[in-house]
C-alpha cells in the first residue's frame, strides 16, 4: 500500500560511500538497496529523492528549497510503495506481500498503482518510487511490473529496497543496479542494552528513543519471559502470554530481535543455537497463521528444556 506522505528530511547516519556513489551515477537504470534491516535503506531512499529534487545543486539536499520544505508535508514527487501491514480484516498481516494491484491499474482498486503515478510528469525534476520490501513481490506483481523496470518513463527514478540480490526473483534483480549498504555505528545515547547498538542497525534504536516508554514494555516483557524460564511452567505460560501481545504488536521486530540477543548472551554456544532454531520455527508457524499461543507454548516448552 502506498503511503499517503513521507516524513522530513530524513535523519541519515553513516553510508557515506552510498552516497558518492549515487552522486555519480551514469544510468537510470532501477536502483537496488540492498543490506539489513534497519541500516538505513529507506532513509537513503527518500535522501536521494531529496537530492534528486534539490535546486540547491549541491552535495546534500539543501533543506531550505522549496522542493526540501516539501518533505515536512509529503513530497509530491517521491512515492512509496509497501507490503499492507494489517490485512482487509484489519488484523495483523503475518505474510506481507506486494500485490499487482499495488504496481499496476487493476479494476476497483482504490489507490492509484506506482505505474500509473511514474507516467505523470514531475513537479520538480524527478519523480522517485520507491518498492519497499521488494522481496515480498508476488510473481505476479513482479511480472506485471518488469516492462516498467525496463523502460521507465524519462523523468522517473525507481529504488527497490530487499535485504539481497538473492532475496528477489532473476527476472527482477537481472533488471537492477545494486547499491549495497553496510552496517553502521550507531548514535550514542539513550536506549542502553538495545540489540541494534551491537548490529549496527541504528533504525530500531532510533524508532526506540522516540518512544522509549514503549522500548521499555517491550524489553521488559522478553526479560519476564525468560526469567520464567525456571519457574513453575503455569508462570512461564503466563509470561508467554504477556510476549505474545509484544511480538504481535508494533514493537515484534524489535521484541524478536531482543529475545534472539539475549538468548545468545544467557546460553551456551551450542544452546543458544537450539534455541535460536526454536524461535525461528515460532517465528515460521506465526506466519503461517497457527494459533498465537499455542506457538508461544510449544516455543516456551523448547526453551524451558534448554534452562
Amino acid at each position: 500500500m502506498a503511503t499517503d506522505g513521507v516524513p522530513a528530511l530524513p535523519e541519515l547516519l553513516g553510508h557515506e560511500e552510498a552516497r558518492a556513489e549515487l552522486r555519480s551515477l551514469q544510468t537510470t537504470r532501477p536502483l537496488l538497496f540492498t543490506g539489513p534491516e534497519g541500516v538505513g535503506r529507506r532513509p537513503l531512499a527518500r535522501w536521494y529523492a531529496a537530492w534528486l529534487n534539490c535546486s540547491a545543486d549541491g552535495p546534500e539536499p539543501c533543506g531550505q528549497c522549496r522542493s526540501c520544505l516539501m518533505f515536512h508535508s509529503g513530497h509530491p514527487d517521491l512515492l512509496e510503495v509497501a507490503p499492507a501491514a494489517v490485512t482487509g480484516s484489519g488484523r495483523l498481516n503475518r505474510r506481507p506481500e506486494i500485490r499487482i494491484g499495488q504496481l499496476v491499474r487493476r479494476e476497483g482498486a482504490d489507490a492509484e498503482p506506482l505505474g500509473e503515478w511514474l507516467e505523470r510528469r514531475p513537479l520538480f525534476t524527478w519523480r522517485v518510487g520507491v518498492i519497499d520490501s521488494a522481496d515480498r513481490l508476488t510473481p505476479a506483481a513482479a511480472n506485471s511490473f518488469l516492462k516498467t523496470l525496463e523502460e521507465p518513463p524519462s523523468w522517473a527514478r525507481l529504488i527497490l529496497i530487499a535485504p539481497s540480490v538473492q532475496s528477489l526473483l532473476p527476472t527482477i534483480a537481472s533488471r537492477l543496479v545494486p547499491v549495497r549498504l553496510g552496517t553502521v555505528e550507531p548514535p550514542a545515547g539513550p536506549v542502553p542494552g538495545h540489540p541494534a547498538r551491537r548490529l549496527g542497525t541504528p533504525g530500531p534504536l532510533l524508532e526506540a528513543a522516540r518512544e522509549p516508554a514503549r522500548w521499555e514494555e517491550t524489553a521488559a516483557a522478553v526479560s519476564a519471559f525468560l526469567e520464567s524460564m525456571t519457574s513453575e511452567l503455569r508462570e512461564s505460560f503466563a509470561a508467554a502470554a504477556l510476549l505474545e501481545k509484544t511480538w504481535l504488536g508494533p514493537d515484534g521486530a524489535a521484541a524478536v530481535q531482543l529475545l534472539r540477543s539475549e538468548l545468545l548472551e544467557r546460553l551456551p554456544a551450542g544452546t543458544s543455537a537450539v534455541a535460536l532454531d526454536a524461535v525461528e520455527r515460532c517465528e515460521e508457524q506465526l506466519a503461517a497463521y497457527v494459533n498465537a499461543t499455542v506457538a508461544l507454548q510449544l516455543l516456551t516448552l523448547e526453551l524451558r528444556r534448554l534452562y
